[in-house]
């Protein structure tokens, strides 16, 4: 019954990675510097999962599977290291479009480099003896190749806590740069890029850990790999879509460069501030830091930087506090109106997330909030 999963799962693998590579090549990217680093990420991964197809017809076809279990392989390490590392950086691509440069790719390239050369030297003058057991690699510490993979497997899971702090840090920095900028960011947090890398991260860890346990559960971790190379690159080959909103966001060095930056005091900003209340342009829906920014004549960055510093906060809390407030009042004076039309007249284009504001600021939710205040 094993031996049937085994070939069903690593069946639908190969079919799944071929049809996904192949529509990796075939979608529309606009021609924006900013999807510069994404198209590149699309090509190396449509050659992974191509590589990892074919790799899957060749164990199928050859019956490579071997019935003995044999733990930590320098090619099981190499290959579960560098899907770590690709995607971790295919990933990273999307929140911050900058970060793959050639520097980076090359100095995580190095030490695969030395481990390889070091594997190749060692196995050739005192071979690579199969560890069917930890006993037996206990029996076996004084080959050099052992210890070549001892090292790369530890330098693997240095790699997975690595690649963990530094896609946080980029995903915090992410988190800020949208909430500098759009008064709404339910729908842009892209939630998905995190499911995405700790699924990956959690699927890495079984895949090494199963060496340890019966061959005929394999099929298992086969089917967790086929479901997650099908829903990453379903959610991967939408990008694009979302860059179109995202981009002045996190690409706002390169393109804020029509204002001149001012020194600026705070009776500036209560000027800039008193303006912004009385037009009352927080209050539409969808507004933006760049859209406010302009119509005070300064630069978004200038603005920014105000907000944080006479305010105490971004710019995203700071227009969800003042929707708040225009919105209990409007409670109060109009007891008629639903917490929907509320909602809509302070600006935002869902109740639920309306709703959320208010409870995290007021620490109430609407309703309880109107309740209250009517006795």
């Amino acid at each position: 019954m094993s031996s049937n999963f085994h070939f069903l799962t690593n069946s639908l693998l190969a079919v799944i990675c071929a049809v996904m590579g192949t529509s990796f090549l075939s979608i529309h990217i606009p021609k924006k510097e900013g999807l510069k680093s994404y198209r590149i990420s699309l090509k190396v991964l449509s050659g992974a999962y191509f590589a990892l197809s074919l790799l899957t017809i060749a164990v199928l076809t050859f019956n490579l599977a071997d019935n003995s279990r044999e733990h930590f392989t320098f090619i099981g390490i190499f290959i579960s290291s560098t899907q770590a590392l690709l995607f971790t950086f295919t990933l990273i691509t999307l929140i911050n479009p900058s970060f793959v440069k050639l520097r980076n790719v090359l100095k995580h390239l190095v030490p695969y480099l030395i481990f390889i050369a070091l594997y190749i030297t060692s196995s050739s003058i005192y071979d690579d003896p199969k560890i069917i057991s930890l006993e037996f690699a206990t029996q076996n510490l004084d080959n050099p190749t052992i210890w070549v993979r001892v090292l790369f497997l530890a330098y693997f899971t240095f790699q997975l806590i690595y690649c963990t702090i530094l896609f946080l840090r980029e995903a915090k920095k992410y988190d800020e740069e949208l909430l500098d900028y759009f008064s709404e960011v339910v729908q842009l947090k892209m939630k998905w890029v995190r499911i995405a890398f700790f699924s990956a991260l959690i699927i890495g860890i079984t895949a090494m850990v199963s060496n340890f346990f019966p061959k005929q559960f394999d099929w298992i971790i086969t089917f967790l790999f086929a479901i997650f190379y099908f829903g990453f690159a379903q959610e991967y080959i939408k990008y694009n879509k979302v860059f179109s909103i995202v981009e002045p966001a996190i690409n706002a060095p390169a393109l804020e460069t029509q204002h001149i930056h001012i020194r600026t005091s705070r009776s500036d900003w209560e000027y800039f501030k008193q303006n912004i209340l009385s037009n009352k342009q927080y209050l539409v829906q969808g507004i933006t830091i760049e859209e406010i920014a302009n119509n005070l004549k300064i630069g978004r960055t200038t603005l920014s930087n105000l907000i944080n510093r006479e305010e105490g906060v971004n710019f995203n809390t700071w227009i969800n506090r003042l929707r708040i407030e225009d919105a209990k009042n409007l409670m109060i004076d109009n007891p008629d109106f639903t917490i929907l039309q509320i909602s809509e007249l302070v600006g935002y284009t869902e109740q639920a997330n309306f709703s959320r504001q208010f409870k995290q600021i007021t620490g109430e939710s609407p309703l309880v909030w109107r309740k209250k205040s009517a006795s």
